[in-house]
């Protein structure tokens, strides 16, 4: 059966029980600290799982004996560490993965994107797949079982819809202002992505300055009938303020036809500033912007390896808490990144931002990337009826107050991996 062949994994003390009919498997994994939904730490407890699915989170090590009992699970003791959500990465372009330090860092963005152009063309699918399928096992081995992955090829649906990991697949759509390839964008984002298993589809508008007033307006009308969530790379450089405003500066060449507009007011006028959308980076907000943000109830996401990468001045993220705006965290793509782990993500934040709580800076790295992919309530917490995708790491702490600090410090190792309560992977 199912479930006693789900009694064979992992190397914590484990105990056999009867699997109830109907059910694939029926497992309950403890560890010493849990987190709970509410992203209090618990000493005991721990996480019943029944189909896949998060059954019941009981709060003490009574609580979950009795509810090993009552269902008849399979249990496995995790041991020393914590059980928590899988991390949520919300910002990734797998796709770049083959490109890890071969495009040089530069202060001003346009010759590093000319370099990367180039790079790209001169790979075939096959080199992009492969660089897809490796980003994606990395981000599982340190514990991240969903992404918001940037589809610009092609090659991360083929490969990602294979893969165990749970995806969110941003199509990219742009055409730098050029009516001839606006022709061809317009006739992509109108095709939906084929169904395939463990992807579920967005769009990615690339960017307002890469992107044509039109083409916006078109892709604000998709995504409202089709209910799709969007995410746009807004506000990076100084140098898309200047093209935006005033067609000037370095990108002025690289693109067609600036809007002599805001981004933000481009965004918003095509309907995509609302609940279902993740503005990414948003280095420098004008005056103003970050409250029309929270007040559309959208997610800003930040990428604390991206932003060391190009050397980049401070992120504002007191100017955005201040005002209440949802902030997630990403890793952006190995080609401006030294690694694709969030967890070190955190542990950039918390070295940028000391003053943030822990526990914040872990529900950016989960919950809140829930939400910017439109997965509330799948992923991202350890709550009845969401999806069993969770994650042990290991810690040196013995006190419930300490567990949060290390986990978004420290980088600790991952023990374990489950998607849909199945182990994928362990030790990283």
């Amino acid at each position: 059966m199912a479930g006693r062949q789900e009694a064979q994994e992992g190397n914590g003390t484990e105990r056999r029980g009867a699997v109830r009919p109907g059910f694939s498997f029926v497992k309950l994994l403890t560890a010493r600290f849990l987190l709970s939904p509410d992203g209090e730490v618990l000493e005991g407890g721990g996480v019943l799982v029944v189909g896949g699915r998060i059954a019941a989170v009981p709060r003490t090590s009574g609580a979950a004996r009795r509810a090993a009992r009552v269902h008849g699970a399979t249990v496995e003791d995790l041991g020393q560490g914590i059980l928590t959500p899988g991390l949520v990465n919300a910002h990734a372009h797998l796709e770049l993965s083959g490109f890890h330090r071969r495009v040089p860092a530069t202060r001003t963005i346009r010759p590093w994107i000319e370099s990367l152009i180039a790079m790209r063309r001169a790979v075939g699918d096959h080199t992009l797949g492969a660089g897809v399928r490796r980003g994606a096992d990395r981000l599982l081995r340190t514990g991240t079982t969903a992404v918001g992955d940037i589809d610009s090829t092609g090659a991360a649906g083929r490969v990602l819809a294979g893969h165990r990991l749970r995806v969110r697949l941003y199509r990219e759509v742009l055409d730098g202002g050029d009516p001839v390839r606006a022709e061809a964008a317009c006739a992509a984002v109108r095709r939906a992505l084929p169904r395939r298993a463990g992807l579920c589809e967005g769009l990615s508008p690339h960017s307002p300055y890469s992107v044509s007033p039109a083409l916006f307006a078109l892709i604000g009308k998709v995504a409202r009938r089709r209910c799709l969530p969007v995410t746009i790379h807004w506000s990076e450089t100084p140098a898309e303020l200047e093209w935006m405003r005033a067609g000037q500066g370095e990108l002025a060449g690289l693109v067609r036809n600036s809007p002599h507009r805001t981004g933000l007011d481009l965004i918003e006028e095509a309907g995509l500033l609302g609940p279902r959308t993740a503005l990414v980076h948003g280095n420098h907000p004008e005056r103003g912007e970050a409250l029309r943000i929270q007040r559309a109830d959208a997610t800003l996401v930040h990428c604390p390896g991206s932003h060391l990468f190009f050397g980049r001045d401070p992120f504002p993220i007191r100017h955005y808490r201040e005002r209440g705006v949802r902030i997630a965290l990403g890793t952006d793509s190995s080609a401006s990144n030294d690694d694709l782990d969030m967890r070190r993500e955190m542990a950039l934040l918390r070295r940028s931002a000391p003053g943030l709580d822990p526990r914040e800076v872990f529900a950016m790295a989960t919950d809140h990337g829930a939400r910017a992919l439109g997965l509330e309530g799948e992923v991202g917490r350890l709550e009845r009826g969401a999806r069993a995708d969770l994650c042990h790491f290991r810690l040196s702490s013995e006190d419930t107050k300490a567990c949060l600090d290390e986990l978004t410090t420290a980088i600790p190792e991952v023990g374990g991996v489950w998607i849909a309560g199945r182990r994928v992977a362990q030790h990283a």
